[in-house]
């Protein structure tokens, strides 16, 4: 918005106080728990997380692993750090009071499979390949030069990524009785603790 008016600067003025950042818990803590209601001790089970920002919106912060007494504890920090929260959230504006939805789940083990088997796939491409095609597709010397460390740097976080999904104890869970996940609405900054039959 380009400021150069008073009814401009007042209608700026207006817009940045009417500014309010989602309600956060200061921390999470998730207990995965048997059918029996016994603590799982299981690391690495991989769990996902949606905040929702309207019925239909949500930020995702996906292949969250347990600990090894089969708990995710997530700080305000990491939410807004691994999710698109971390272009906008700002402290310094007051927090909306609006209740704020999320899902928090376990990752289905065939899910996760499908994930694994693609990254296996795409990683196999080597750089020359990756080059060849983006040159296939009009795209110059020099551009590809300029991209080329980039393109390594993901290759790079990707294979890490996928080392991680790899240690995925998920498939030592069981979903008898349907999808593990806890609904529910975050009324507070405050800790939350969550037990996840």
């Amino acid at each position: 918005m380009e400021i150069d008016s008073p009814e401009k600067f007042a209608e700026y003025a207006n817009k940045l106080h009417n500014k309010k950042h989602p309600l956060l818990p200061k921390k999470i803590s998730v207990q995965l728990k048997d059918k029996n209601g016994e603590n799982l001790k299981i690391e690495n089970v991989l769990c996902h997380l949606n905040i929702y920002i309207d019925s239909l919106s949500y930020y995702t912060y996906s292949f969250i692993p347990t600990n090894s007494n089969g708990i995710v504890n997530l700080t305000k920090e990491q939410m807004i750090q691994n999710t698109e929260l971390k272009h906008y959230y700002d402290e310094s504006i007051i927090a909306d009071k609006t209740p704020v939805k999320f899902d928090f789940m376990v990752m289905e083990n065939n899910m996760l499979k499908g994930i694994i088997s693609s990254m296996e796939n795409y990683l196999s491409i080597d750089i020359e390949s990756i080059k060849a095609n983006l040159k296939s597709r009009g795209l110059t010397d020099s551009q590809i030069t300029l991209q080329t460390p980039a393109i390594e740097e993901k290759i790079k976080s990707d294979k890490q990524l996928l080392e991680l999904l790899k240690k995925n104890q998920n498939a030592e869970l069981d979903y008898s009785n349907g999808e593990k996940k806890i609904t529910d609405f975050w009324d507070n900054e405050t800790e939350y603790y969550y037990e996840l039959k």
